[in-house]
């Protein structure tokens, strides 16, 4: 499994995307995608396109009314202007030994419930591979594995975590991390990880709590306006 820079050429008559882009010397259109792809034993290959973009760096916040703006883009991640996405979480399966991967890329790693549809979908262990360099050497690529962490103990899912220039580990389904290595060092890591197809009670019904708990809250507050005006 590695990441790669993609892209998707439209065909003459078909519905463009929001995100395609003209090429500059012909009357044709494409997408470029951040791809995670997967090759198995068989030589099959097999694509996720990440879904979960960073502002300003992968997508032009408000692109309707921005558009224009966005060849003037920060290029943090190799690529400007907004990059193609997909709707569904793609498993990615080795066809022989039938192991089913969780792609995550870079910053999707930090969304719980977006996460957890990879796993509805199948996946028994998790892949994160980002580019964390550009961080620098801050507290946020410290950060990032922290919600790595996070991921593993709300799924029961172990974790392989190949961050270029960051911390390349992996972390069992209790959130212990393994063979960490620091931020800036060349280094290749080999483990064995446990396959779990369990759905957990977060997967299986994602941020339900946290919409619970935000509606019981809008209850109180509004309650306490209500008795204070009735008072007035």
């Amino acid at each position: 499994m590695t990441g790669a820079a993609t892209q998707r050429e439209f065909l003459a008559g078909e519905e463009l995307s929001s995100t395609a882009r003209k090429y500059s010397n012909a009357d044709r259109y494409y997408d470029s995608y951040n791809t995670a792809i997967y090759i198995d034993t068989l030589q099959n290959f097999t694509f996720y396109h990440k879904s979960k973009l960073v502002p300003g760096a992968e997508i032009m916040p408000l692109r309707w009314i921005f558009k224009y703006l966005e060849e003037y883009a920060l290029e943090l991640g190799g690529t400007t202007g907004s990059l193609g996405t997909q709707k569904e979480r793609t498993v990615l399966t080795d066809d022989i030994y039938k192991v089913k991967v969780a792609p995550s890329i870079c910053y999707e790693s930090i969304y719980g419930d977006f996460m957890g549809e990879y796993i509805r979908n199948g996946a028994e262990v998790i892949a994160i591979i980002t580019n964390d360099g550009w961080w620098g050497n801050t507290p946020g690529h410290k950060q990032h594995l922290s919600y790595a962490k996070l991921r593993a103990i709300e799924s029961r899912k172990q974790i392989i975590r190949c961050a270029n220039t960051g911390i390349s580990c992996f972390i069992d389904e209790f959130g212990n991390i393994s063979q960490a290595k620091p931020y800036w060092e060349f280094a290749v890591i080999n483990g064995d990880v446990n396959l779990n197809s369990v759905k957990t009670f977060f997967v299986r019904f994602g941020d339900l709590i946290s919409y619970i708990s935000i509606g019981l809250t809008l209850i109180i507050i509004g309650w306490s306006l209500f008795v204070r005006f009735k008072k007035a």
